[in-house]
């Protein structure tokens, strides 16, 4: 503990960036280091303009943490944008209810040589200019977490 303080290091680490041209209200993102694939979300994308006759169909299915099984219903390549570093990335969508517009996952990870770290709340990349480091936005991590919890506790009738 820290001088009496409950420590706040435990929060998932979410980010904003840019995907695509989207504003910054649907653009708040989670780095989640054990995802194996990039997600984004169907009503994000419909949010950013895109709809279904955007996405390549593709269903693979998908094992969440508890052991459930969803199926992607496509797949689409947007611009992601993050101080000052473009790539093209890969998204399956899914939709449903979720916590987060956006999962990133390993794939982006390694795409940018990123070092994401849940205790220090940022990610690191290289860039042509030397290392960044993006911090991680606590106040909407902990919001996202407890929408998830309200979203899943039901009370007794």
């Amino acid at each position: 503990m820290e001088s009496g303080a409950e420590r706040k290091d435990d929060d998932a680490l979410t980010i904003t960036l840019s995907i695509g041209n989207c504003k910054s209200h649907c653009t708040k993102s989670i780095g989640r280091y054990r995802s194996s694939v990039n997600l984004i979300m169907l009503e994000t994308l419909k949010t950013m303009g895109f709809d279904k006759e955007n996405l390549v169909k593709k269903s693979v299915p998908l094992v969440g943490f508890s052991g459930e099984t969803a199926h992607s219903v496509g797949e689409i390549t947007i611009p992601t944008y993050i101080e000052g570093v473009n790539k093209l990335v890969r998204y399956l969508i899914i939709e449903g209810p979720t916590t987060y517009n956006v999962i990133l996952g390993r794939p982006w990870l390694h795409q940018m040589k990123a070092v994401p770290s849940t205790y220090h709340q940022c990610l690191k990349f290289p860039t042509p200019w030397g290392t960044v480091t993006v911090k991680g936005d606590q106040e909407e991590s902990r919001n996202r977490y407890t929408q998830a919890l309200k979203a899943t506790t039901k009370l007794p009738s």
